[in-house]
Protein backbone atom coordinates (compact mmCIF):
# COMPACT_ATOMS: atom_id res chain seq x y z
CA UNK A 1 0.00 0.00 0.00
CA UNK A 2 1.39 3.58 -0.68
CA UNK A 3 1.36 6.05 1.96
CA UNK A 4 2.85 8.90 -0.24
CA UNK A 5 4.67 10.22 -3.80
CA UNK A 6 6.25 12.71 -4.47
CA UNK A 7 8.17 13.96 -7.91
CA UNK A 8 9.43 16.60 -9.96
CA UNK A 9 10.72 17.34 -13.44
CA UNK A 10 8.34 14.68 -15.03
CA UNK A 11 6.18 15.05 -17.45
CA UNK A 12 4.20 18.71 -16.76
CA UNK A 13 5.36 18.74 -12.91
CA UNK A 14 8.31 21.22 -12.92
CA UNK A 15 8.44 21.73 -8.96
CA UNK A 16 8.49 19.63 -6.45
CA UNK A 17 4.44 17.77 -6.00
CA UNK A 18 3.16 15.85 -3.30
CA UNK A 19 0.13 13.03 -2.77
CA UNK A 20 -0.51 11.41 0.32
CA UNK A 21 -2.65 8.35 1.03
CA UNK A 22 -2.75 8.72 4.72
CA UNK A 23 -4.87 10.78 7.07
CA UNK A 24 -3.39 13.96 8.79
CA UNK A 25 -2.22 13.07 12.56
CA UNK A 26 -4.85 12.76 14.67
CA UNK A 27 -7.76 12.50 12.55
CA UNK A 28 -10.58 10.60 13.74
CA UNK A 29 -11.56 7.57 11.78
CA UNK A 30 -13.03 5.31 14.36
CA UNK A 31 -16.26 4.50 14.75
CA UNK A 32 -16.74 7.75 11.75
CA UNK A 33 -18.79 6.65 8.21
CA UNK A 34 -15.17 6.74 7.23
CA UNK A 35 -13.64 3.84 8.73
CA UNK A 36 -13.98 1.57 6.65
CA UNK A 37 -12.49 3.58 4.02
CA UNK A 38 -8.97 3.65 5.83
CA UNK A 39 -6.83 0.89 6.75
CA UNK A 40 -6.01 0.77 10.31
CA UNK A 41 -3.99 -0.68 12.51
CA UNK A 42 -2.01 0.02 15.79
CA UNK A 43 0.98 1.75 13.52
CA UNK A 44 -0.35 2.93 10.20
CA UNK A 45 -3.94 4.54 8.94
CA UNK A 46 -3.68 4.05 5.16
CA UNK A 47 -6.33 5.30 2.47
CA UNK A 48 -8.17 2.21 0.62
CA UNK A 49 -9.33 4.46 -1.89
CA UNK A 50 -8.56 7.55 -3.32
CA UNK A 51 -9.89 9.48 -6.40
CA UNK A 52 -7.64 12.20 -8.45
CA UNK A 53 -9.89 14.95 -10.68
CA UNK A 54 -8.36 17.70 -12.86
CA UNK A 55 -9.53 18.72 -16.67
CA UNK A 56 -8.12 17.17 -19.46
CA UNK A 57 -4.21 18.05 -20.08
CA UNK A 58 -3.65 18.92 -16.35
CA UNK A 59 -1.61 16.13 -15.49
CA UNK A 60 -3.70 13.35 -14.41
CA UNK A 61 -2.50 11.06 -16.50
CA UNK A 62 1.10 12.47 -15.88
CA UNK A 63 0.89 11.40 -12.16
CA UNK A 64 -0.29 7.80 -12.77
CA UNK A 65 2.58 7.47 -15.30
CA UNK A 66 5.20 8.77 -12.81
CA UNK A 67 4.01 6.31 -10.68
CA UNK A 68 4.49 3.74 -13.33
CA UNK A 69 7.56 5.02 -14.54
CA UNK A 70 9.26 4.70 -10.76
CA UNK A 71 7.81 1.07 -10.83
CA UNK A 72 9.25 -0.02 -13.95
CA UNK A 73 12.64 1.61 -13.39
CA UNK A 74 12.57 -0.79 -10.27
CA UNK A 75 11.96 -3.63 -12.22
CA UNK A 76 13.98 -3.58 -14.58
CA UNK A 77 16.50 -0.81 -13.89
CA UNK A 78 17.23 2.16 -16.63
CA UNK A 79 20.36 2.19 -18.85
CA UNK A 80 21.53 5.77 -18.95
CA UNK A 81 21.89 7.77 -21.29
CA UNK A 82 20.43 5.52 -23.85
CA UNK A 83 17.20 4.92 -22.19
CA UNK A 84 16.90 8.41 -21.17
CA UNK A 85 13.44 9.77 -22.93
CA UNK A 86 13.82 13.74 -23.20
CA UNK A 87 9.77 13.68 -23.90
CA UNK A 88 9.71 12.93 -20.28
CA UNK A 89 11.37 15.63 -18.67
CA UNK A 90 9.70 18.55 -17.90
CA UNK A 91 11.07 21.49 -20.81
CA UNK A 92 12.06 23.70 -17.32
CA UNK A 93 14.19 21.05 -15.90
CA UNK A 94 17.45 19.44 -15.42
CA UNK A 95 16.34 16.04 -13.66
CA UNK A 96 13.84 13.83 -12.69
CA UNK A 97 13.09 12.77 -9.04
CA UNK A 98 10.56 10.10 -7.91
CA UNK A 99 10.03 9.20 -4.02
CA UNK A 100 7.66 7.00 -2.56
CA UNK A 101 6.75 5.57 0.89
CA UNK A 102 4.90 2.38 0.90
CA UNK A 103 3.35 -0.58 3.45
CA UNK A 104 4.96 -4.24 2.87
CA UNK A 105 1.38 -5.09 4.65
CA UNK A 106 3.04 -8.69 5.09
CA UNK A 107 5.59 -7.31 7.33
CA UNK A 108 3.78 -4.01 8.51
CA UNK A 109 7.08 -2.25 7.68
CA UNK A 110 7.71 0.81 5.92
CA UNK A 111 9.75 1.39 3.51
CA UNK A 112 11.10 4.57 1.68
CA UNK A 113 13.07 5.58 -1.59
CA UNK A 114 14.11 8.52 -3.26
CA UNK A 115 15.75 8.42 -6.97
CA UNK A 116 16.92 11.32 -8.84
CA UNK A 117 18.74 11.40 -12.20
CA UNK A 118 19.47 12.91 -15.30
CA UNK A 119 20.45 12.32 -18.51
CA UNK A 120 23.40 10.68 -18.20
CA UNK A 121 23.74 9.34 -14.81
CA UNK A 122 21.88 8.32 -11.15
CA UNK A 123 22.45 11.92 -8.80
CA UNK A 124 20.92 10.32 -5.52
CA UNK A 125 19.19 7.20 -4.63
CA UNK A 126 18.44 6.11 -1.22
CA UNK A 127 16.20 3.86 0.22
CA UNK A 128 15.11 3.32 3.98
CA UNK A 129 13.21 0.59 6.30
CA UNK A 130 11.47 3.04 9.28
CA UNK A 131 14.18 5.22 10.06
CA UNK A 132 16.77 2.57 9.27
CA UNK A 133 18.94 3.32 6.54
CA UNK A 134 19.19 0.48 4.45
CA UNK A 135 21.84 2.31 1.38
CA UNK A 136 22.46 5.92 0.06
CA UNK A 137 23.99 7.09 -3.44
CA UNK A 138 25.01 10.73 -3.89
CA UNK A 139 28.36 12.04 -5.42
CA UNK A 140 29.09 8.78 -6.80
CA UNK A 141 29.62 7.49 -3.33
CA UNK A 142 27.32 4.19 -1.82
CA UNK A 143 26.78 4.17 1.80
CA UNK A 144 25.37 1.19 3.22
CA UNK A 145 23.75 1.48 6.32
CA UNK A 146 24.99 0.31 9.79
CA UNK A 147 22.64 -2.48 10.49
CA UNK A 148 22.18 -4.32 6.89
CA UNK A 149 24.27 -7.39 7.03
CA UNK A 150 26.46 -7.84 4.11
CA UNK A 151 29.38 -10.05 3.11
CA UNK A 152 31.19 -7.65 0.87
CA UNK A 153 32.30 -4.28 1.01
CA UNK A 154 30.25 -3.26 -1.71
CA UNK A 155 30.45 0.66 -0.84
CA UNK A 156 34.34 0.18 -2.75
CA UNK A 157 32.66 -2.04 -5.35
CA UNK A 158 29.93 0.59 -6.27
CA UNK A 159 31.70 4.37 -5.32
CA UNK A 160 32.03 5.09 -8.80
CA UNK A 161 29.62 7.32 -11.69
CA UNK A 162 26.36 4.91 -11.61
CA UNK A 163 24.31 4.81 -15.08
CA UNK A 164 21.69 2.28 -13.48
CA UNK A 165 19.92 1.77 -10.61
CA UNK A 166 22.21 0.85 -7.77
CA UNK A 167 18.88 -1.18 -6.20
CA UNK A 168 19.46 -3.01 -9.34
CA UNK A 169 23.08 -3.77 -9.19
CA UNK A 170 23.25 -4.91 -5.52
CA UNK A 171 20.12 -6.80 -5.97
CA UNK A 172 22.12 -10.45 -5.66
CA UNK A 173 23.62 -9.59 -2.90
CA UNK A 174 21.01 -10.84 -0.37
CA UNK A 175 20.23 -7.60 0.60
CA UNK A 176 17.26 -8.36 3.55
CA UNK A 177 15.64 -5.14 3.43
CA UNK A 178 15.90 -4.62 -0.40
CA UNK A 179 13.96 -8.02 -0.74
CA UNK A 180 11.35 -7.10 1.30
CA UNK A 181 11.00 -3.58 -0.45
CA UNK A 182 10.92 -4.80 -4.28
CA UNK A 183 8.38 -7.37 -2.46
CA UNK A 184 6.10 -4.20 -1.67
CA UNK A 185 6.64 -2.78 -4.93
CA UNK A 186 5.74 -6.12 -7.00
CA UNK A 187 1.96 -5.39 -5.14
CA UNK A 188 1.58 -2.23 -6.89
CA UNK A 189 -0.42 -2.66 -10.37
CA UNK A 190 -1.03 -0.09 -13.08
CA UNK A 191 -3.45 0.10 -15.40
CA UNK A 192 -3.85 2.10 -18.29
CA UNK A 193 -7.05 3.87 -19.91
CA UNK A 194 -5.79 2.89 -23.47
CA UNK A 195 -4.98 -0.76 -22.77
CA UNK A 196 -8.63 -1.07 -20.86
CA UNK A 197 -10.26 1.36 -24.51
CA UNK A 198 -8.09 -1.24 -27.10
CA UNK A 199 -9.62 -4.46 -25.19
CA UNK A 200 -12.99 -3.23 -25.24
CA UNK A 201 -13.27 -1.86 -29.09
CA UNK A 202 -11.55 -5.48 -30.11
CA UNK A 203 -14.10 -7.48 -28.40
CA UNK A 204 -11.77 -9.95 -27.15
CA UNK A 205 -13.24 -12.75 -26.10
CA UNK A 206 -10.35 -15.49 -25.83
CA UNK A 207 -9.64 -15.70 -22.13
CA UNK A 208 -7.20 -18.19 -21.04
CA UNK A 209 -7.66 -20.89 -18.41
CA UNK A 210 -5.76 -19.37 -15.80
CA UNK A 211 -8.17 -16.58 -15.92
CA UNK A 212 -10.99 -18.70 -16.33
CA UNK A 213 -9.96 -20.61 -13.11
CA UNK A 214 -9.50 -17.25 -11.29
CA UNK A 215 -13.02 -16.10 -11.85
CA UNK A 216 -14.40 -19.70 -11.41
CA UNK A 217 -12.79 -19.66 -8.23
CA UNK A 218 -14.11 -16.40 -6.88
CA UNK A 219 -17.62 -17.18 -8.45
CA UNK A 220 -19.79 -15.37 -5.94
CA UNK A 221 -17.42 -12.29 -5.37
CA UNK A 222 -17.84 -11.85 -9.23
CA UNK A 223 -21.00 -12.03 -10.23
CA UNK A 224 -21.88 -9.44 -7.56
CA UNK A 225 -19.65 -6.81 -8.68
CA UNK A 226 -21.15 -7.71 -12.67
CA UNK A 227 -24.47 -7.32 -11.05
CA UNK A 228 -22.94 -3.61 -9.78
CA UNK A 229 -23.74 -2.66 -13.86
CA UNK A 230 -26.34 -5.05 -14.80
CA UNK A 231 -28.68 -6.35 -11.66
CA UNK A 232 -29.86 -9.20 -14.14
CA UNK A 233 -26.80 -11.10 -14.68
CA UNK A 234 -27.27 -14.38 -12.52
CA UNK A 235 -24.19 -16.59 -13.47
CA UNK A 236 -21.21 -16.79 -15.76
CA UNK A 237 -19.93 -20.11 -17.95
CA UNK A 238 -17.44 -20.40 -19.73
CA UNK A 239 -17.14 -22.53 -23.41
CA UNK A 240 -13.87 -23.89 -24.79
CA UNK A 241 -12.83 -22.22 -27.95
CA UNK A 242 -9.86 -24.69 -28.61
CA UNK A 243 -6.01 -25.06 -27.86
CA UNK A 244 -3.63 -22.55 -29.50
CA UNK A 245 0.09 -22.93 -29.06
CA UNK A 246 -0.71 -25.06 -26.35
CA UNK A 247 -2.40 -23.04 -24.33
CA UNK A 248 -6.72 -23.47 -23.83
CA UNK A 249 -9.18 -20.87 -24.64
CA UNK A 250 -12.16 -19.99 -23.45
CA UNK A 251 -15.05 -18.02 -24.54
CA UNK A 252 -17.43 -16.26 -21.60
CA UNK A 253 -21.08 -15.94 -21.55
CA UNK A 254 -23.31 -14.68 -19.02
CA UNK A 255 -27.00 -16.23 -17.84
CA UNK A 256 -29.84 -13.56 -16.82
CA UNK A 257 -32.77 -13.76 -14.57
CA UNK A 258 -36.06 -15.15 -16.04
CA UNK A 259 -33.90 -16.03 -19.51
CA UNK A 260 -32.27 -19.43 -20.78
CA UNK A 261 -30.65 -17.81 -23.25
CA UNK A 262 -26.31 -17.62 -23.27
CA UNK A 263 -25.45 -13.59 -23.38
CA UNK A 264 -21.76 -13.97 -25.10
CA UNK A 265 -19.34 -10.99 -23.75
CA UNK A 266 -18.75 -10.08 -27.37
CA UNK A 267 -22.04 -8.80 -27.51
CA UNK A 268 -22.15 -6.59 -24.29
CA UNK A 269 -22.30 -3.42 -23.40
CA UNK A 270 -18.51 -1.32 -22.78
CA UNK A 271 -19.26 -1.52 -19.59
CA UNK A 272 -19.60 -5.12 -19.06
CA UNK A 273 -16.23 -5.19 -21.58
CA UNK A 274 -14.58 -3.16 -19.18
CA UNK A 275 -15.23 -5.01 -16.21
CA UNK A 276 -14.78 -8.08 -17.12
CA UNK A 277 -11.08 -6.67 -17.95
CA UNK A 278 -10.75 -4.88 -14.65
CA UNK A 279 -11.94 -7.88 -12.66
CA UNK A 280 -9.14 -9.24 -12.52
CA UNK A 281 -7.41 -6.44 -10.62
CA UNK A 282 -10.70 -5.78 -8.48
CA UNK A 283 -10.03 -9.58 -7.39
CA UNK A 284 -6.63 -8.93 -6.56
CA UNK A 285 -7.44 -5.68 -3.92
CA UNK A 286 -8.57 -8.91 -1.80
CA UNK A 287 -4.99 -9.75 -1.78
CA UNK A 288 -3.56 -6.54 -0.48
CA UNK A 289 -2.54 -5.75 -4.31
CA UNK A 290 -2.91 -1.45 -4.95
CA UNK A 291 -4.65 -1.04 -7.97
CA UNK A 292 -3.84 2.19 -9.94
CA UNK A 293 -6.64 2.63 -12.53
CA UNK A 294 -6.29 6.29 -15.26
CA UNK A 295 -10.12 7.30 -16.29
CA UNK A 296 -12.03 4.34 -14.12
CA UNK A 297 -15.12 5.88 -15.06
CA UNK A 298 -15.35 5.81 -19.05
CA UNK A 299 -18.15 3.36 -20.08
CA UNK A 300 -19.31 2.78 -16.05
CA UNK A 301 -22.35 4.65 -14.88
CA UNK A 302 -22.53 7.03 -11.94
CA UNK A 303 -24.44 4.46 -9.58
CA UNK A 304 -22.07 1.60 -10.50
CA UNK A 305 -19.27 3.78 -10.04
CA UNK A 306 -20.19 4.46 -6.86
CA UNK A 307 -21.45 0.94 -6.13
CA UNK A 308 -17.66 -0.20 -7.03
CA UNK A 309 -16.30 2.48 -4.26
CA UNK A 310 -19.38 1.46 -1.43
CA UNK A 311 -19.35 -2.30 -2.11
CA UNK A 312 -16.00 -3.50 -3.03
CA UNK A 313 -12.91 -1.01 -2.36
CA UNK A 314 -14.68 0.73 0.85
CA UNK A 315 -15.81 -1.92 2.97
CA UNK A 316 -14.42 -4.18 5.97
CA UNK A 317 -14.14 -7.17 3.26
CA UNK A 318 -11.27 -5.38 1.91
CA UNK A 319 -8.35 -5.40 4.42
CA UNK A 320 -5.24 -5.21 2.16
CA UNK A 321 -6.36 -3.53 -0.99
CA UNK A 322 -5.82 -0.19 -2.06
CA UNK A 323 -7.55 1.66 -5.41
CA UNK A 324 -6.21 4.71 -7.01
CA UNK A 325 -7.89 6.02 -9.83
CA UNK A 326 -7.92 9.45 -11.79
CA UNK A 327 -11.88 10.43 -12.88
CA UNK A 328 -14.12 12.91 -14.35
CA UNK A 329 -17.09 11.88 -12.44
CA UNK A 330 -17.70 14.95 -10.62
CA UNK A 331 -20.62 12.81 -8.35
CA UNK A 332 -17.67 10.62 -7.04
CA UNK A 333 -16.46 14.71 -5.50
CA UNK A 334 -18.93 13.63 -2.24
CA UNK A 335 -18.07 13.62 1.30
CA UNK A 336 -20.73 10.71 1.66
CA UNK A 337 -18.54 8.56 -0.33
CA UNK A 338 -14.83 9.74 0.31
CA UNK A 339 -13.15 11.41 3.30
CA UNK A 340 -12.19 15.14 1.89
CA UNK A 341 -8.77 13.91 2.06
CA UNK A 342 -8.89 11.15 -0.31
CA UNK A 343 -10.02 13.90 -2.94
CA UNK A 344 -6.84 14.96 -5.05
CA UNK A 345 -6.93 17.78 -7.77
CA UNK A 346 -4.42 17.98 -10.16
CA UNK A 347 -4.33 22.24 -11.67
CA UNK A 348 -2.46 23.35 -14.33
CA UNK A 349 -1.21 26.94 -13.51
CA UNK A 350 -0.62 30.22 -14.86
CA UNK A 351 3.07 29.02 -15.58
CA UNK A 352 2.05 25.90 -17.60
CA UNK A 353 2.98 23.62 -14.76
CA UNK A 354 0.83 21.20 -12.98
CA UNK A 355 0.23 20.97 -8.70
CA UNK A 356 -1.49 18.63 -6.28
CA UNK A 357 -3.63 19.33 -3.55
CA UNK A 358 -6.37 17.76 -1.35
CA UNK A 359 -9.74 19.07 -0.98
CA UNK A 360 -9.80 18.89 2.51
CA UNK A 361 -6.82 21.62 2.15
CA UNK A 362 -10.05 24.33 1.79
CA UNK A 363 -11.44 22.91 5.31
CA UNK A 364 -14.47 21.03 3.84
CA UNK A 365 -17.54 21.18 6.61
CA UNK A 366 -17.89 17.40 6.74
CA UNK A 367 -21.71 17.63 6.91
CA UNK A 368 -21.58 20.05 3.87
CA UNK A 369 -22.83 17.26 0.77
CA UNK A 370 -22.58 18.08 -3.11
CA UNK A 371 -19.53 19.03 -3.08
CA UNK A 372 -19.22 18.89 -7.00
CA UNK A 373 -21.41 22.29 -6.80
CA UNK A 374 -18.39 24.04 -5.41
CA UNK A 375 -16.00 22.12 -7.86
CA UNK A 376 -17.82 23.46 -11.16
CA UNK A 377 -18.06 26.95 -9.51
CA UNK A 378 -14.33 26.65 -9.72
CA UNK A 379 -13.91 27.27 -5.87
CA UNK A 380 -11.45 24.19 -6.09
CA UNK A 381 -9.33 24.94 -9.28
CA UNK A 382 -8.67 22.30 -11.72
CA UNK A 383 -11.47 23.22 -14.09
CA UNK A 384 -9.88 24.88 -17.06
CA UNK A 385 -6.60 24.83 -15.84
Amino acid sequence: MILEFKLSGYCSFKELQEIYFIPHLGTRLKNTRYQDNFYINSKNKIMKSAVIFGANASGKTSLIRGIGELVYILKHGINLPEEFNFNKLNNESKEIMFEIKLLNKRLNEIYSYKIKYNDEQILEEVLHKGEKLVYSFYENTLKIGEEVKLNIDLGGVFSIKSTNLIAKKIKDYSIVELDEFMEAIGNIELVKEENIHSYTKETKTNIKEKIKELLELNKEKVVNILTLLDITIKDFKFEKLGNFDNENLYQIYFLRENSEKKYYLGNESEGIKKMIYLMTYFLKLYQGKTIIIDELDSSISTISLIKIFNNIVNTKENKNGQLIVTSHNIFLFNNNILNPQQIYIVNKTEEISSEIYSIDDFNIRTEKENLYLDYLKGKFGGING
